[in-house]
Order: structure tokens, then C-alpha cells, then sequence
């Protein structure tokens, strides 16, 4: 008797054993659910945010919306670094092609031409090694700008009208036909 009672004990143990293994490993599950798939839901909500956030970046480029660059966000008007002769600022503006001129082929490759703005001329010095060059340009033609401002006697010049690899300089951008060149 005492035997069968051991065999009956060892049997009960072992039921217990693989219920208490069950039970575990549904728990294990539950908290799963629970926690581990909001964790993985996190990781993806932020993985979502970053693409969301690449595509606005994307979209700002295109459009011409301000970025973080602080460089970018304290250009001034063409007109008051002419008026004010400041010299290597930030301006925007923009104006009717006066002038096509010969690309500068020596060195760094530039797209050349002059611009009438409401408050005079400007030379327009487009570097085509870094930004696409404006295809089919002329007389009359409108652009939008960006770029660095340098004062001179004739209304000055604006160069990098492009993006900058190192992240040095503010970018800069032309706007012909709805296209951005940068």
C-alpha cells in the first residue's frame, strides 16, 4: 500500500509539475501581450516618426520651408544688404534673367547670369559642380534665390546658390520654372 500511495504521490507531483510549467508559460504570454508587444509598439511608433520626419525634411527642401539651419533662418532681403552694402550675409530674393553669360569653366564649374531685381542688378555665380544647372535659361525668365551676398559696385554678387556637403555654410537654392536647384 505504502507503494501505491508513493506511485499516486509521484504521479499528483508530476501533474502538478506540467500544470505549473502550463501556468507559467501562459503567464509568460499574458505579460507578452501586455508589455512586450506596447514595447515593440513603441520601436515602431518612433521608426514611423523618423520617416515621417525624413519626408518633411524631403518636402521642406522642395519647398523652400525654413529648416533648423540657423544660417538659413536669418537671411535677409536682396534689398538690405544692398541698401545697408553688407557684404557675405545670407539673402533671398528674386528677380528677371538680364543676361545669360558663359558658364566659368575653370576650376569649380559655375553657371553665370545676370539678374534685375526692383532695387538693381545682380550676377547670379551658380556652381553646377554641386547643383544641377538651369537648363534653357533666358532672357526674361524669372528666379527665385538663396545664396551669400557679396557687395560690389555694379549690385553685387551671389554665390553658393546650393546645398553644402560638410554642412559648413548655410545652403542655398534657385528657384526656376517651380524647380529647385540646389
Amino acid at each position: 500500500m505504502y507503494d501505491g500511495l508513493n506511485v499516486y504521490v509521484c504521479r499528483y507531483q508530476s501533474f502538478n509539475m506540467k500544470n505549473i510549467i502550463l501556468l507559467v508559460m501562459v503567464a509568460i504570454g499574458f505579460w507578452w501581450l501586455q508589455y512586450g508587444a506596447e514595447e515593440e509598439q513603441q520601436q515602431k511608433s518612433q521608426a514611423h516618426e523618423q520617416i515621417v520626419d525624413s519626408f518633411k525634411s524631403i518636402r521642406n527642401n522642395f519647398t523652400g520651408s525654413p529648416s533648423n539651419n540657423s544660417a538659413l533662418v536669418e537671411a535677409i532681403p536682396v534689398r538690405r544688404a544692398q541698401s545697408e552694402n553688407l557684404d557675405k550675409v545670407q539673402v533671398y530674393g528674386e528677380g528677371k534673367v538680364m543676361k545669360t553669360l558663359p558658364d566659368d569653366n575653370k576650376g569649380v564649374r559655375h553657371q553665370r547670369f545676370i539678374l534685375n531685381t526692383d532695387d538693381g542688378t545682380l550676377l547670379v555665380v551658380h556652381n553646377i559642380d554641386l547643383a544641377p544647372r538651369l537648363d534653357g535659361l533666358q532672357r526674361g525668365d524669372k528666379v527665385a534665390f538663396a545664396g551669400e551676398y557679396i557687395s560690389n559696385k555694379r549690385g553685387g554678387l551671389i554665390h553658393w546658390t546650393h546645398h553644402d556637403p560638410s554642412h559648413r555654410h548655410a545652403d542655398g537654392w534657385l528657384l526656376y520654372q517651380g524647380k529647385r536647384y540646389q
